[in-house]
């Protein structure tokens, strides 16, 4: 039995489309192993877009809100008929994708996104927004594919680009490998960039793979004594971040990696790495907010408390 607050909700955004089906079905299965409740979440524009952007073209502007109400109504009978063990509700929100996708966002624990599979400029805006959300929103975003059903791949993989600056990302990894049973691999990257394939086995490399392996212990050693439940690999793999990340994590149910903090100096967007994967991975990809202040490691007697 569950005591104390519900966890906050999975929220999953919707559009009317089959784009959204994926994610839907994800969130589902996300709430299941949380405990918690699954919100739908869609955005109507308070004018009409061009070029066929949206299912509600060619309506009155007046009816977008109508249109809305529709998608939801659409999408809550769907997901509950699917996952009637499931609690599910709506939101419905005016204006800006980006700008309400984010703001939404803020009462749930998880927002999930459909991947972007469109081609020319309905690809470019709605990637464009995918970004958005994902470089603003200050909770975890998952990004998966339209077609995404739950199967047989096991194992998370977290991108970890430094430690302890990574100590939240970890955090968080660690917290989904012990609820979903499932072992970690960490992988850190060392950039080779442009370098020729046969320049990759240089002295430099070599230097920075050893650098990367001393690391990722000291973050498997914190970490794994406050879970030793759970089985962890380290590995650093030279190439380029985005298609080393995305190739490791081929095999697994679930890729992590983090964003970085952004103050006031810095604007908020995804850098090449992170709009990559999210836009390349074939699993799905969870992109975690890190704050200002790294997270330290948990004792056991700690973890064990809150798992």
């Amino acid at each position: 039995m569950r005591t104390g607050q519900q966890p906050a909700p999975v929220l999953v955004a919707v559009d009317g489309s089959g784009r959204s089906a994926g994610a839907v079905r994800y969130a589902v299965r996300e709430a299941r192993l949380r405990g918690s409740t699954v919100r739908l979440v869609h955005v109507a524009p308070t004018t009409l877009p061009e070029g066929g952007l949206w299912p509600s073209v060619g309506r009155e502007v007046e009816d977008l809100r109508s249109s809305g109400e529709m998608v939801l109504d659409r999408a809550v009978s769907r997901t509950s008929s699917a996952a009637p063990d499931v609690e599910v509700d709506s939101l419905l929100c005016r204006g800006p994708r980006v700008g309400e996708l984010v703001r939404a966002s803020a009462t749930g624990a998880l927002l999930v996104l459909g991947r972007e599979t469109r081609h020319g400029l309905e690809r470019l805006v709605a990637g464009a927004t995918t970004a958005g959300v994902v470089a603003r929103a200050g909770v975890p975003v998952l990004v998966v594919r339209p077609d995404w059903r739950e199967d047989d791949t096991t194992g998370l993989v977290v991108g970890v680009r430094s430690y302890p600056g990574d100590s939240e990302l970890l955090a968080h990894a660690y917290a989904a490998a012990a609820v979903r049973h499932a072992t970690l691999r960490l992988v850190q990257v060392a950039d080779v960039g442009d370098l020729a394939p046969d320049a990759v086995e240089g002295a430099d490399v070599d230097t920075a793979v050893a650098a990367g392996n001393r690391m990722l212990r000291e973050a498997v050693r914190d970490w794994s004594a406050a879970f030793p439940e759970i089985p962890v690999q380290s590995t650093v793999v030279p190439g380029k971040p985005a298609d080393a990340l995305v190739e490791a994590a081929a095999e697994a149910e679930l890729l992590l990696v983090a964003r970085p903090h952004r103050d006031l100096r810095h604007p908020a967007r995804l850098g090449r790495t992170l709009r990559t994967v999210v836009r390349t991975s074939g699993t799905p990809v969870e992109v975690v907010p890190l704050s200002r202040d790294p997270a330290p490691a948990p004792s056991s007697s700690s973890a064990r408390a809150t798992s």
